[in-house]
């Protein structure tokens, strides 16, 4: 039977709960349709507020229902016009706001002078050399594995980012594993000795060695290099490269390389403490980028003196270029720092992704990237990029947005000359061997400017001007709008709230009331039994008082 008694019991109230559901649904309905009335009122007052007459025909009830309906398909029309042409608009400002012009008033115009990296092969000092292997290796000039670990260190040195195969040959070698590739460079560098003079004589232009994927070069007047020694620097501590002012000066820098005492060597393999011929590679490029590029490479052998004129071509940006998104302008200034480099220029994220690659394949980084952290590659590391063809493949992969300023060189005119080179005698009775190389600039008359041609200013007139012309409304309008429609829905929620509450408290004070009474009633149930069992105790009491007294016998 208990089973039957759930049943009734879940009938009942099922039933309750579907009757409350009911009479809740035709409570929502009611007031919908009573507020309705109420939306329609609102309606009316905001279309007079903004004085858009087609929002009040919508609500008018003394219109016919097609009237009404016309007023109400024009006024949804014009609203999405308005936003189709202001999405237009918008996706216009976020894509391609900027503009590339053309400045042709060159006579107040200033400009750097090209820097200039230096490159050379077989750079070993041969005292620091035989020190560097005497103190890592215990190896002397007289033991056999010295030429082997000289050919090591030639093999390092004369290293590039294209050709490194060289290296691969001593990857089964363990005692090279633990070396520190590029700290060996360092020590056993031979430096060139040059004289640097310029337009300018009180200008000391900047040089300063850097590793670069050429190798170990020299960087003059490109205060961008300071990055490639892996140091933090700051973009307003950087050197400043050498400027002149076009068509007023005479814009070049003149560079004397004089060579030391090195050491070449013979089919034999014999060391000959010569004047080594080193053939120098010139790569010009502009002073705010790395060298990363075949397109300038001058060589200069000894006794050449070479002139090198070149042809200027710069992109500037305006001040407001600024205040747009990296990706709305799609360039990136030298001071912006990214998740990536703090100064930027194109060459040096180009060559940190070859650097990045690298690491993600063989788990060590190239020692041409210095200022790139990971585990430097050893002779293994370097057989296992050669293994994946790096970086053929990365050159492909790697992309990097362009800088917001730009300067570019193209080679116009080189004049050379040489000395005539002198037989082996005369070069080793000499101390010294020149070679000159000095390069200047030709005076522009154009360059380029990129600019804002759509600025967030134009947008805002441009959402005004699809708004006065499809909508009829203007700011103010629009707030008085809001205003009227935000106000009334206030009112009527507060004018709801006010209902509830009061019918919570009304049934609050019932309860309130029904409880009191039940008390009171109580109250009297217990006075009136109280009464009536001391009547009781009364009579009680009179009707012993009325009985005769006892008669006792004797």
């Amino acid at each position: 039977m208990d089973w039957r008694k759930l049943w009734l019991r879940f009938r009942s109230l099922s039933g309750r709960i579907l009757r409350v559901l009911i009479t809740f649904i035709r409570l929502v309905s009611s007031g919908l349709l009573i507020y309705s009335g109420r939306l329609r009122d609102v309606v009316a007052m905001a279309g007079a507020e903004t004085g858009l007459l087609a929002i009040s025909l919508i609500v008018h009830r003394r219109l016919h229902i097609l009237e009404r309906t016309f007023w109400l398909a024009v006024v949804i029309s014009s609203v999405i016009t308005a936003l189709i042409l202001s999405s237009f608009q918008l996706e216009r400002y976020y894509s391609s706001p900027t503009v590339i012009s053309v400045d042709r008033d060159y006579r107040g115009w200033n400009g750097s002078l090209p820097a200039v990296t230096l490159c050379y092969y077989d750079h070993i000092d041969s005292f620091k050399a035989n020190e560097y292997i005497q103190e890592v290796w215990n190896v002397s000039i007289i033991d056999e594995d010295y030429f082997y670990f000289m050919d090591f260190l030639y093999a390092v040195v004369n290293a590039t980012a294209g050709n490194y195969a060289e290296l691969v040959k001593f990857a089964e070698d363990e005692r090279f594993d633990s070396i520190d590739l590029y700290e060996m460079i360092t020590r056993v560098d031979r430096p060139f000795e040059q004289v640097i003079s310029s337009f300018d004589a009180g200008f000391e232009v900047h040089v300063q060695m850097v590793m670069t994927e050429r190798g170990s070069c020299y960087a003059i007047n490109s205060p961008m290099s300071t990055v490639l020694s892996g140091q933090p620097v700051a973009y307003e501590l950087m050197p400043q490269p050498l400027s002149c002012q076009y068509g007023k000066q005479q814009c070049y820098i003149r560079m004397d390389l004089y060579e030391s005492t090195g050491v070449v060597r013979d089919l034999t393999m014999q060391t000959i403490d010569v004047i080594s011929p080193i053939t120098f590679q010139l790569d010009v490029h502009s002073p705010f980028e790395v060298s990363a590029t075949e397109a300038n490479i001058v060589a200069l052998h000894k006794s050449d003196e070479i002139t090198a004129s070149f042809k200027v071509l710069e992109t500037v940006a305006s001040k407001n270029l600024r205040e747009l998104s990296v990706a709305q302008r799609k360039c990136v200034f030298n001071n912006e720092e990214t998740s990536n480099l703090k100064i930027y220029s194109k060459s040096l994220c180009l060559a940190r992704c070859r650097a990045v690659m690298a690491l993600e394949m063989c788990n060590c980084v190239p020692f041409f990237y210095p200022y790139v952290e990971g585990p430097s590659c050893n002779p293994a590391g370097f057989e296992c990029l050669l293994d994946f063809k790096w970086p053929i493949w990365a050159l492909h992969i790697c992309k990097c947005p362009s800088t917001c300023t730009e300067i570019e060189y193209t080679m116009q005119t080189v004049k050379k000359s040489s000395w005539g080179v002198k037989n082996n005698e005369e070069v080793a009775s000499s101390e010294t061997a020149t070679s000159s190389f000095r390069w200047d600039l030709i005076p522009p008359k154009v360059r380029f400017r990129r600019d804002v041609v759509y600025s967030f200013e134009d947008l805002v007139v441009s959402f005004g001007g699809v708004l006065a012309l499809f909508v009829g409304v203007s700011v103010m309008g629009l707030v008085e709008m809001g205003h009227v429609i935000i106000y009334n829905m206030l009112l009527d929620v507060f004018t709801l709230l006010r209902l509830l509450f009061g019918h919570l408290r009304h049934c609050c004070h019932r309860g309130r009331n029904r409880k009191s009474m039940a008390n009171h009633f109580h109250h009297r149930g217990l006075e009136h039994h109280q009464r009536k069992q001391r009547e009781e105790q009364r009579l009680s009491l009179a009707d012993t008082a009325e009985l005769p007294p006892f008669d006792y016998v004797n």
